[in-house]
This record gives C-alpha cells, structure tokens and sequence, in this order.
C-alpha cells in the first residue's frame, strides 16, 4: 500500500480532500467543542463527509484527529481520550473509503486515508522541548498507524522546528509515508515567512533532510501562494502540496465565513499547477463542490515536474 501511494504521488497528479471544520461548523459544532470529539458524539456525520469527499474525487481524505495529540488534548482537558479520539477518527474515514468502493464496486483503488496532524500549540523551546515535541508525534502516530491510516499528513505548522520533530517522529516510528505543509504569511518585505519567521527555502532543505515525502503550504490565499509554490518547485523534485483558503475568513452573524466561490478558486488551478503544484486540495472553507472541480481538472494527470 505505501509503495502504491508514493508510486501514485511521483507519477500523477493527486487529489487531497477539503475543509472539515467547517462543514462540522454548518453541522452544527460550536465554538465550545473540538471538532475530534465528534468521531465519539456524532461518528455518522463524520463518515458521511468523508464519504462526500470520496464521492467528489479526493483521492486522500484526512482523518479528523489535526488536534488529537497529546499535547494539544492536554489544553482542552481531553488528554484522557487520545487513543479513543485518534482510532475513532481512522476507523471512520476507513468505514466511509470502504462504502465509497461498494457504491462504485471496485474493491482497491487509489484512495487513501491520510492521518491529520497538526501543531502542538505549545511555543517551541519555551513551553515544552524537543524530545517532549516528537514523543508527542511517536504516540499519536503509532496510534493511527495501528488503527489503519495509510499515510499522514502534518498540517498547518507554523513552526519549522516543530514540523521538523513531527515528520522525524512519524518516520521512526511507522515508516509510512509523510506529507506536510505549513502556513506562510506575506512580509512588508514581500517575502513569505512562517509566523516563526521561517523562509520558504529554510523549510523546503529541512523537510525533506527530515524525511518528507512531499512539502507544501496550506491555510492561506491561493492567489499568493502561486509564487510560494513557484519558489517551492524551484528548489525540490518530490511531490509539493497546496491546499488553500476559500478566501478570507469574514465574521458573520457571529460565524467564521469565507466566501471565495470553488469557480473562483478554480480559476488558479492552471497557473498553480504551472507553478509546480502536483498534490492539490482545500482548506478552510473548502467543500465537495470544490474538490470535484479540482478533481476533473488534474485527477488521473501525468505529473509534468
């Protein structure tokens, strides 16, 4: 399974799924709760978004475990449930794969589920150490590794070092493969940096001496991350990810809302891929009908980088 998914990734273009959070926000998620403790309240919607992203053409849907690791639970006093949360979130992405197949009745395909896993919320070097960062990353991962996910995607990072530690602890200890992408905020400068002031290039020479399998950068406006993807390409070969905002985030009637349109962000797909992009998806704001555009533009694609 691992060398089908690496083989699928170094030859053709993939297709990542879309935003969670926000569809578990038009569910009816309040801002009191974490999204993973509804893979105990509420298994059915969960199984059913995964099963609309297969359905839309994501070739890799994401658990719903990005803050299921033991650092992150300890600040919501949820430390009690991280295996719980973690196989419960696995088992159900594997529940909505396994009904996408019988539906469209092809036993194997080139689908896959990708383990979630995000920042710690802990500020490197102050608040905890290196070695208390990856033992994070080695429990949580051997976690998911055992509960079923194929391979694992690190999200969101805003610190490299952090990011660093995660994909070192997940290699060591599953030997699946790792994707990750971190956020990029534009400088005065014109430059982009992680909010840890990190460089486009920095992050690139160090992920993949880290091991990754492919890099990239989500949570952000695709309309400027054509020129970090640009810089990206320009300095590696594996497969390189984007998976951007709908926009910017806009409160309305007391919600978090992003109205860039999927006709809209679509509208950047040829020049993203032109840039370099081979693994593309959604973030914050993301749906289905999204994915489904992506999908019939690249889906099935021989990479050209």
């Amino acid at each position: 399974m691992n060398n089908d998914f690496l083989k699928l990734i170094s030859e053709e273009y993939a297709v990542l799924d879309g935003a969670l959070g926000t569809l578990l926000h038009e569910k009816g998620l309040s801002s009191g709760e974490i999204p993973e403790d509804w893979n105990i309240s509420h298994p059915e919607i969960l199984t059913d978004i995964h099963l609309d992203y297969f359905m839309a053409g994501a070739q890799i849907v994401e658990t719903n475990t990005f803050g299921a690791s033991s650092l992150k639970l300890e600040a919501n006093g949820k430390q009690g449930l991280l295996r719980e949360l973690n196989v419960r979130g696995a088992q159900l992405a594997r529940v909505a794969l396994k009904e996408f197949r019988e539906i469209n009745k092809v036993p194997e395909d080139n689908r896959y589920v990708s383990g979630s896993v995000g920042p710690t919320g802990k500020i490197f070097g102050m608040e905890v150490d290196g070695l208390k960062v990856e033992n994070n990353y080695l429990e949580q991962g051997a976690i998911l590794a055992e509960a079923g996910v194929d391979l694992f995607t690190v999200e969101t990072m805003i610190d490299l070092r952090e990011a660093e530690a995660a994909v070192r602890a997940l290699k060591k200890e599953t030997k699946l493969p790792v994707l990750v992408s971190t956020v990029f905020n534009k400088t005065k400068k014109g430059e982009f940096r992680t909010l840890f002031g990190d460089t486009v290039k920095d992050t690139v020479i160090r992920l993949t001496e880290a091991g990754a399998d492919g890099v990239g950068t989500n949570c952000g406006l695709v309309e400027e991350y054509i020129d970090v993807i640009y810089e990206m390409r320009s300095l590696m070969d594996i497969p390189l990810l984007l998976y951007p905002n709908a926009g910017l985030p806009k409160l309305k009637g007391g919600m978090t809302v992003f109205e860039q349109t999927p006709l809209q962000m679509i509208a950047f797909l040829d020049e993203s891929v032109k840039a370099g992009a081979t693994v593309v998806g959604g973030c914050c704001g993301t749906t289905p009908e999204y994915i489904k555009l992506v999908s019939g533009k690249i889906k099935g694609r021989r990479r050209l980088f």
